[in-house]
């Protein structure tokens, strides 16, 4: 089993995908395995919204979209901790993909777990929840205050 850390978070990372540089500063964690194909995001970054408003904001997208099918919006318990979670579906020209998000907020900071796959694979819920459960936070990454943040340094 191999793990990922940060410094202000760690967790488990699956087997057999192949770690990608991340093009933007808040993605922690950019995985893909070719042969599934899948692609795993884990990223953080700051906020002062909570999962209702980031629910609310995330649906009026969505049905502004035609390109993207809302498949289910929903809040879980994961851990006993209270996670957004909303699927999706869109074509990629050849294949139907779905993606599943999980986004989590704790002291000002949103985690969020991106997973996308063809739609036609079989449900990967273990899968992806064993990857979301295995999620511990240290310390939060950002420090958000006087309506900007910064990377705590603690």
């Amino acid at each position: 089993m191999t793990m990922f850390t940060n410094g202000f978070s760690t967790l488990t990372m699956p087997e057999d995908f192949e770690k990608i540089p991340p093009k933007d500063e808040f993605t922690e964690l950019y995985l893909v395995n070719t042969k599934i194909p899948m692609s795993i995001k884990f990223l953080t970054t700051p906020t002062l919204s909570g999962l209702p408003e980031i629910m609310d904001g995330i649906e009026k997208n969505l049905e502004g979209n035609d390109r993207i099918d809302l498949v289910t919006s929903d809040f879980i318990l994961i851990n006993d901790n209270l996670y957004y979670m909303v699927v999706s579906s869109f074509s990629d020209g050849e294949n139907q993909v779905r993606r599943n998000e999980f986004m989590y907020v704790e002291d000002d900071n949103l985690y969020v777990f991106e997973f996308t796959y063809p739609y036609a694979d079989r449900e990967l819920d273990d899968f992806y929840l064993n990857i979301i459960r295995s999620l511990k936070i240290s310390v939060p990454k950002y420090i958000v205050e006087d309506g900007s943040y910064r990377i705590n340094h603690q």
